[in-house]
């Protein structure tokens, strides 16, 4: 796996707490950008969180 790979894992991870957090605590929707109501924001959060995860697990993106 490249480096790249590594990173969009760890965003991955990130955004998806954040959505996560943000369910629980809703003030923390105002730093995701989406459309809707905290709840809304966090659910699509979690989606696209867990998009990017497995996006980096399953592509293998060469550096060169």
């Amino acid at each position: 796996m490249a480096a790249v790979n590594y990173i969009l894992i760890l965003l991955g991870v990130i955004v998806t707490l954040i959505g996560v957090i943000s369910i629980f605590f809703p003030g923390l929707t105002k730093i995701i950008n989406a459309p809707g109501g905290p709840r809304v924001k966090s659910i699509i959060a979690i989606i696209v969180g867990i998009i990017i995860f497995f996006i980096g697990l399953l592509v293998n993106i060469p550096i060169n």
